[in-house]
C-alpha cells in the first residue's frame, strides 16, 4: 500500500530507476506534480491523468549534453526532435567560441519568438547594447522542447569589437569585457574560445586570461576548443590551465582527444588526460573534458589553411588559393589541425559538407576526388575555394577516421574527467535545414553511447553511464535541480528499454532520427510519448544568477 495520498500529474510505475548518482538501479515508481518529482516509492494504488507502464524499461534523468552548437539551428527547429528522440533534455550551447553564427541563411526562424530581436537577427559581426542578454529572452519567447544554458564565445564577441588582429586597443577589449558582462549578468552560464578559429586563432593568452577573470566574478565556466590537438597540446593546455589558475574559474576542455596518426605519439592522449588530473589533485583545479563517442568526427575545414590565406580578405584569399604558386605555397604549410591530411592520408576523410555546396555533401571524398579526376588536395582546395564569403568558409566542415574505438574506451567512456556531449546541432529529417545538416553526427551520438558502450560492448554499466550523462554536467555547470531522479527535482526524465534503443542514420543515408525512447519527459510535459513527439516545448532557458 501505498503512503502517498496526492493526486499527480503523472505516474510513472513498475521500472527500474537509475537515479544518476551512479549507484545500482532499484525498482520504483515516480510521481511528477507540475513540472517536479514530487515522491519515488510505490504507487501501485495511486492513480492520475497519465498512467505510464514502464514494465522492463529503465527510468532515467533526461540526459545532459555538455557540448552543442544546436544555437546555429534552434531558432529554425525549436522541437529539437534530434536531441529528444535521444533522451537529451539539455544542452550546453554556444561552444567553441561562437555566440552568433547560425547555418540557416533563407531559412526562417520560429515565428514564435518573432517579438524578441537579439544578435542571431543581426548582421554577422555587428552588435548593440541588449542584443546578447536578448537571445536568453528570445529562447523563452519562442520556446523549445529542451533545456538550454548558454556560453559567450570569444570569436563572436571579438567580431563584434571589430578584433581580427593580434593585438588589440584598450578601447576594443572595453567592447569585449561589455559585451561579455551584459552575458553573464543575463544568465548565461560562461565563456567559451575556439582557439584554432579566427578570429581567436590570433589572439594572444594574456587576452584570455583578462577576459577569464571577468567570467570568474561570476561563478561562470570556462570551456575551451584549445589552439592546438596536436603538435602543441601540451602546449596547449598549459594555457588553458594558466587561464584557470590566475582566475579560479572552472575550467572545461572541449574534446579533448589525440588523433591517430596525426604527427604526434599516440600516448599524448593519456599524458594530456594525466596534466588534467594532476592539475585537479596536486593544485585542486576544478577543471574537467569532453569528448563525443564515435571514431570519427567533424572538423571545420577553414582550420586546415593557414591564417595568412585569407588575412587580406576572402577575394584575395580565392585568388591565393586558384593560382599554382599559391595552392604551392598552401600545401608546403599544411601540417596542422587534421595532420594526417598533410600526411596524405586522405583515405580517412570521410566528406566534406559545404552549405553553399550541398549535392557534394553527400559522397564520399575520395570518390569525388576520383569523379574529379584531381588529387585529393586539389580536390579540397577547389571545394574551400568555391566558398562565397569568409563566413560560407567558416561554416564548411568535414568528416573523418579520426580515433581506435579502444582509445575511446579507455578515455572518453570510462575515465571520470570526461563529459559525455555530442559536438551536435539539432535538426530535422527533412528539407533545406537537413540538407545542410547531413551528418550522422547530428542524429544518433548520444544513442551511441548507450546502444555501443552499454549495451553491446559492456565497456561501462548503466548506472555509470547514466551518471556521466546526467548528474556530472548537470553539478559541473551548476544547473540546479537538474540531472538526478530525485524528490525535488525537476522532472527531466526518460522512459525506455535499452535492447530497443536503435540508431536509424547512416552515412549513406544520415538524416534519420533514433528510436527506442518511449518516454522523454521535459519540466514535467511529455514530450516525447509512446515513442512519439507530442510538440510539447516545455524547455526553460536555465540561467546562471549568481549573487555577486
Amino acid at each position: 500500500m501505498s503512503f502517498y495520498k496526492r493526486r499527480p500529474d503523472i505516474v510513472i510505475k513498475n521500472g527500474t530507476i537509475v537515479d544518476g548518482y551512479g549507484t545500482m538501479p532499484y525498482k520504483a515508481d515516480i510521481a511528477i506534480v507540475g513540472d517536479t518529482i514530487d515522491y519515488i516509492g510505490n504507487l501501485q494504488d495511486v492513480s492520475a491523468p497519465c498512467v505510464i507502464d514502464a514494465t522492463g524499461k529503465y527510468i532515467t534523468p533526461g540526459f545532459i549534453d555538455s557540448h552543442t552548437h544546436s544555437d546555429f539551428t534552434i531558432w529554425s527547429v525549436p522541437t529539437c526532435d534530434s536531441a529528444v528522440y535521444q533522451g537529451v533534455t539539455t544542452e550546453i550551447v554556444g561552444n567553441c567560441g561562437f555566440c552568433q553564427d547560425h547555418t540557416l541563411n533563407g531559412i526562417p526562424f520560429d515565428e514564435a519568438g518573432d517579438s524578441v530581436s537579439c544578435i542571431y537577427d543581426m548582421e554577422k559581426g555587428s552588435f548593440r547594447p541588449g542584443a546578447i542578454a536578448a537571445v536568453l529572452d528570445k529562447m523563452e519567447a519562442m520556446g523549445a522542447s529542451i533545456n538550454t544554458a548558454w556560453m559567450c564565445g570569444h570569436n563572436g564577441i571579438r567580431e563584434m569589437a571589430g578584433l581580427y588582429t593580434p593585438e588589440y586597443t584598450e578601447e576594443q577589449f572595453a567592447t569585449m569585457a561589455a559585451i561579455l558582462r551584459e552575458a553573464l549578468e543575463a544568465g548565461y552560464i560562461g565563456f567559451s574560445t575556439g582557439l584554432e578559429f579566427p578570429p581567436g586563432v590570433v589572439s594572444h593568452p594574456e587576452e584570455i586570461e583578462r577576459l577569464v577573470q571577468i567570467v570568474a566574478e561570476y561563478d561562470g565556466n570556462y570551456s575551451s576548443h584549445m589552439r592546438d590537438e596536436g603538435t602543441y597540446l601540451f602546449e596547449a593546455i598549459e594555457e588553458f590551465l594558466n587561464a584557470v589558475r590566475k582566475s579560479g574559474v572552472r575550467g572545461t576542455i572541449s574534446h579533448l582527444n589525440v588523433k591517430y596518426d596525426n604527427g604526434i605519439p599516440n600516448e599524448y592522449l593519456q599524458k594530456s588526460m594525466d596534466m588534467l588530473k594532476a592539475a585537479r589533485r596536486d593544485e585542486h583545479l576544478d577543471v574537467m573534458c569532453d569528448m563525443l563517442p564515435t571514431c570519427f568526427a567533424t572538423g571545420m575545414t577553414l582550420a586546415m589553411l593557414p591564417s595568412w590565406v585569407y588575412a587580406d580578405g576572402w577575394d584575395e584569399a580565392r585568388r591565393i588559393m586558384g593560382t599554382e604558386e599559391g595552392r604551392a605555397r598552401i600545401k608546403a604549410d599544411f601540417n596542422r589541425y587534421w595532420r594526417f591530411l598533410d600526411a596524405g592520408e586522405w583515405d580517412r576523410l570521410l566528406y566534406v559538407q559545404p552549405k553553399y555546396w550541398t549535392e557534394i555533401g553527400s559522397k564520399p571524398f575520395m570518390e569525388l576526388a576520383k569523379e574529379w579526376g584531381k588529387e585529393p588536395f586539389d580536390c579540397f582546395i577547389d571545394i574551400v575555394a568555391a566558398a562565397p564569403t569568409l563566413a560560407d568558409a567558416q561554416t564548411l566542415e568535414m568528416q573523418g577516421i579520426v580515433f581506435h574505438e579502444q582509445t575511446m574506451v579507455d578515455s572518453v567512456v570510462t575515465a571520470p574527467i570526461y563529459m559525455w556531449m555530442t559536438d551536435s546541432r539539432v535538426t530535422v529529417e527533412e528539407g533545406a535545414l537537413a540538407s545542410r545538416t547531413a551528418n550522422v553526427q547530428n542524429y544518433m551520438s548520444m544513442a551511441y553511447f548507450f546502444t555501443r558502450y552499454v549495451r553491446e560492448l559492456g565497456a561501462i554499466s548503466i548506472e555509470k553511464a547514466v551518471q556521466k550523462a546526467t548528474s556530472i554536467p548537470a553539478k559541473y555547470y551548476r544547473l540546479k535541480k537538474r540531472g538526478l531522479l530525485e524528490e525535488g527535482y525537476y522532472a527531466d526524465i526518460n522512459v525506455f528499454d535499452l535492447d530497443a534503443l536503435k540508431i536509424n542514420a547512416e552515412f549513406s543515408n544520415p538524416c534519420r532520427f533514433a528510436s527506442g525512447m518511449d518516454y522523454v519527459i521535459v519540466n514535467g510535459v511529455p514530450v516525447i510519448a509512446d515513442g512519439k513527439h507530442t510538440g510539447a516545448r516545455s524547455g526553460k532557458v536555465l540561467r546562471h544568477l549568481p549573487k555577486k
